[in-house]
């Protein structure tokens, strides 16, 4: 696992890039119980109140990439990589899920399945994004411009979506050294 520490010469803006992933852990192992876990709330009829059914395991998983997590990653059946960069407008961490496509799950399956998991936790309200790249079919430096030429979930304001040393400071926008 490679953490790098980008930091600012001009500011006092530091960030931990963690390198990492995302999968989804559950114990539903055929989709039909899966897209309907995600479907629809059930309602108990006698006193109106959702229902939660303790035996189902469902957890949005965000670890930093590994061998380990890299196993597990690939026996997931939604799974793929979680990048973060800071809104200089809004300033607020922004997270960015690009999952793999698989035969599996439509686009709109996942992004769904994805939105309710992540927005489960109260500090992803709003600040993250769902991307789809087409990993077979499309150049690492055509997603890397996608990534770095995008817009705030937030605020609508163009930023990087990742940082690395070619994308400046999100506070002051001065040059960023990478630190190993």
């Amino acid at each position: 696992m490679v953490e790098i520490n980008f930091k600012c010469d001009n500011c006092d803006f530091s960030f931990l890039d963690k390198n990492l992933i995302f999968y989804l852990d559950t114990n539903l192992d055929d989709l039909e119980s899966i897209l309907n876990f995600y479907s629809e709330d059930k309602k108990d009829e006698k006193d109106g109140k959702y229902e939660k059914d303790e035996s189902i395991h469902l957890e949005l998983i965000e670890d930093s990439h590994n061998k380990e997590n890299s196993d597990k990653m690939t026996k997931s059946l939604i799974s793929g990589f979680l990048y973060e960069n800071y809104c200089p407008d809004c300033n607020e961490l922004i997270k960015t899920y690009v999952p793999e496509d698989n035969e599996l799950f439509t686009q709109e399956e996942i992004e769904k399945i994805l939105t309710k998991e992540i927005s489960k936790n109260p500090n992803n309200e709003k600040a993250f994004k769902i991307l789809f790249f087409d990993f077979k079919k499309t150049f690492y430096k055509d997603r890397r411009n996608i990534l770095e030429n995008n817009n705030c979930p937030n605020c609508n304001s163009e930023m990087s979506l990742v940082i690395s040393e070619k994308t400046p400071c999100p506070k002051c926008g001065g040059p960023l050294k990478e630190e190993f």
